[in-house]
């Protein structure tokens, strides 16, 4: 089955999951041709907006995203299609000027806009461990012209799978196509970690476990050239980088 199916069919599956309904547009062929920006932690969608001279509306659609627009690190945001790069020069820094005492009308209003704009915030909270003790082969990102929503470890047959972080799991089977025998925990309402490839699922769905738990061991079922874990981390139904919640190595 092509990888964008696969792809499409967990995004369907962590939509559900996630108990978010909106529409999810895959960029398939057109992805190549747009320019992205990584989410950093404090970004915001306005920020990158302003950032890159655009209306945060139009990104927002560009992105299929809807209020309150929320975004989170390590997650790609399209800009749009590629041009010269002097189109891309963010804008000039802004003076600050001196701060007044606010009175009770501004700080309540000043109330409401710091809420709003915290929904557009993305975490940089979220901590996770490395689920395996091995070599990173393969980076989230475009893969031989192909978007790769995790990263590849690469480590020996049977060598144990550890729950990233504490959290309920939401599935183990391998009857998504590809994957093979595939994990995924629950970690908060929108917040999702999946472990592919697996030899064989040491725990079952509606399982709790906690940071650390062997939960599987690594093999190669499902389309894998080798043995490795497929690790993937995603808010909701979109993938973010694994790396900007893992601790460096």
């Amino acid at each position: 089955m092509d990888t964008a199916l696969r792809l499409f069919s967990l995004c369907l599956l962590l939509l559900a999951l996630s108990g978010c309904f909106r529409t999810v547009v895959p960029y398939t062929a057109q992805r190549g041709t747009y320019e992205t920006y990584q989410v950093r932690s404090g970004d915001t969608l306005n920020k990158v907006a302003k950032r890159y001279q655009l209306d945060y509306r139009t990104l927002a659609r560009r992105n299929h995203l809807r209020s309150p627009y929320t975004i989170y690190v390590g997650q790609r945001i399209y800009l749009w299609r590629k041009a010269p790069k002097s189109t891309y020069l963010p804008m000039p820094t802004e003076h600050k000027k001196p701060v007044k005492k606010a009175t009770k009308k501004a700080k309540k209003t000043q109330k409401k806009t710091s809420s709003k704009k915290s929904a557009y915030q993305g975490s940089s909270k979220v901590s996770l461990r490395w689920p395996v003790k091995g070599k990173l082969t393969s980076k989230f990102g475009r893969r031989h012209g192909r978007p790769h929503d995790g990263i590849d470890i690469g480590a020996k047959e049977g060598t144990p799978v550890y729950a990233a972080a504490a959290g309920e799991v939401v599935y183990s089977d391998h009857r998504l196509s590809g994957y093979g025998h595939l994990i995924i925990v629950r970690h908060s309402r929108d917040m999702f970690t999946a472990y592919a490839h697996n030899q064989r699922n040491l725990v079952r769905k509606g399982q709790y476990v906690k940071r650390g738990d062997t939960i599987a061991r690594v093999g190669h079922t499902g389309r894998a050239s080798g043995s490795h874990l497929h690790f993937e981390v995603r808010r909701g139904p979109t993938p973010v980088n694994p790396l900007a919640y893992l601790p460096k190595r």
